[in-house]
């Protein structure tokens, strides 16, 4: 059975009034199920070499450059078997009623699913093949209950198999039987993990990276830049409009 293995955290705030950043930032990565086992436990080792603990370090509390270590030695050690993947958003470009928890956690759902579109074209192109079965994890952030919505795992799957219409976005087709599960991230080597990438490109967005060239980094590292959303722009726009 072929299956892909997705876990997401975010960064930032998805509300234009957050004082810190006009970016909201989706990061995280996708890896097989045969290579899933040996990046977290990997994980737990740098943890240990680094930090010396096996507990939660948060990306928050990390410098740059050792966030930058990290995301070197695990693409070093996996390389294609460790694919980060990131959707960025200007905040401030969107329209949606921010006042709207609801609508709120509705934009969040379709920019997960993005997300997920997203990892899913990368590994077709890389392995050539479609899996199976996708295994979404993302961190168990505070989350508003969509009344008479569809759940997100359900949304997820009707948006794969064509039931969702809309005339401005031309759905990605899939067979595959997508599951999602919110987990914390104390628990998870996966989570923290993409805690570290979104993180890290949240940094890079706000100018953080003053003394590692993070751009340099994911180039060297064939990493995938971006999907930038709502539509494209530079990290420069932004600095330019504050």
């Amino acid at each position: 059975m072929d299956k892909t293995i997705i876990y997401i955290d975010d960064s930032g705030q998805l509300h234009p009034n957050y004082p810190h950043s006009d970016v909201f930032v989706y990061g995280g990565y996708w890896t097989t199920e045969e290579a899933n086992d040996e990046i977290i436990k990997y994980y737990g080792v740098l943890k240990h070499q680094i930090f010396n603990t096996n507990h939660e370090i948060k990306a928050s509390n990390m410098s740059a450059s050792i966030k930058t270590q990290i995301i070197k030695r695990l693409k070093n050690k996996f390389k294609d078997k460790f694919n980060p993947i990131f959707v960025s958003v200007d905040v401030k470009s969107l329209t949606i009623d921010f006042s709207s928890k609801q609508n709120v956690q509705l934009h969040k759902n379709y920019l997960i699913r993005r997300y997920i579109e997203f990892a899913v074209k990368h590994k077709r192109s890389i392995l050539g093949n479609n899996s199976t079965n996708v295994d979404v994890h993302i961190d168990d952030q505070s989350k508003t209950k969509l009344e008479n919505y569809d759940s997100i795992e359900r949304y997820i799957n009707k948006c794969m198999q064509g039931k969702y219409y809309s005339d401005k976005h031309i759905w990605m087709n899939s067979t595959a039987n997508f599951t999602v599960k919110y987990e914390d991230s104390k628990m998870s080597n996966g989570i923290q993990i993409a805690d570290v990438l979104a993180n890290s490109k949240m940094d890079y967005h706000i100018g953080k990276f003053h003394n590692v060239n993070l751009k340099t980094v994911m180039i060297n590292k064939n990493i995938n830049r971006p999907l930038k959303l709502p539509k494209y722009w530079t990290s420069s726009e932004l600095e330019n409009r504050n």
